[in-house]
This record gives structure tokens, C-alpha cells and sequence, in this order.
């Protein structure tokens, strides 16, 4: 039989692909704080991350409010708590000119960098200071 070559890219990857979801996560006070959206939101994003592109994580507001199945307002609450709650961090700002359409570009706070770990922002700041 022979030996099958591992898919470099994201999109041919089969069923072995996951987002693992950390019990320190789920007891975080501000993953608890995350609305619902917001949560989705950021399982969203997870499928744009393979490995090894974090700092480049393509999503737009119009890719969000398309998983919450909503307008663009809602989707952007949720982006920006995500945001607040540092469990993302934009690196790059989206540009709308006559020549380029990018979309955002996301460092997720929870999946290691290229070279070195994860920086784990999220955790840093849970004192009572942060609006809900």
C-alpha cells in the first residue's frame, strides 16, 4: 500500500483537524465573560489558523456576521470583545482601495507563534477593572 503525502494546505486536510478547547479555558473568568457570539466567533476564526500562520489569520466582520448568521453590527460586538478580552490581536488593518480588498489579519492569543509560545494575553487581565 502506498504511503499517502500529508496536505500542506488547510483546505485538503481531512477528518484529523480539530480546535482543542482547554479546561483552564472553560474556567477562565474571561472566557466566562465572552458572550455567545463571541465565543462562535472565535471558534470561526480557529478554522483559518493551520499551524502555523498565527499573526496571519484572515477574517473579516462580513465573515463573522456570516457564521452568526447576523448583521455586520453584531458581529463586529463580537470582534471587538474578543478584542478587549484579548483573546485576539489585530496585526494587521483591513484595506478597502480601488486596487487591494484585505480583510484583517488576527494574532489568536491562544495558539503559539511561528517561533515560540503562546503569549496567553487573555489570562494577564481578569481583575474587575474590564467592562462587560
Amino acid at each position: 500500500m502506498p504511503s499517502r503525502k500529508p496536505p500542506h494546505k488547510p483546505h485538503k486536510r481531512g477528518n484529523e483537524q480539530y480546535v482543542a478547547i482547554p479546561y483552564a479555558w472553560l474556567r477562565h473568568p474571561n472566557f466566562r465573560r465572552l458572550s455567545s457570539d463571541a465565543v462562535r466567533v472565535f471558534l470561526e476564526m480557529h478554522l483559518g489558523f493551520y499551524g502555523s500562520n498565527n499573526g496571519s489569520v484572515g477574517f473579516s466582520v462580513r465573515q463573522a456576521a456570516a457564521c452568526l448568521h447576523a448583521g455586520q453590527g453584531r458581529a463586529k460586538k463580537a470582534l471587538d470583545e474578543l478584542e478587549r478580552l484579548r483573546f485576539i490581536e489585530c496585526t494587521r488593518q483591513s484595506s478597502f482601495n480601488v486596487k487591494t480588498k484585505t480583510a484583517r489579519e488576527w494574532r489568536l492569543t491562544t495558539q503559539p507563534m511561528e517561533k515560540g509560545a503562546a503569549s496567553n494575553d487573555w489570562k494577564k487581565n481578569h481583575s474587575s477593572r474590564l467592562e462587560v
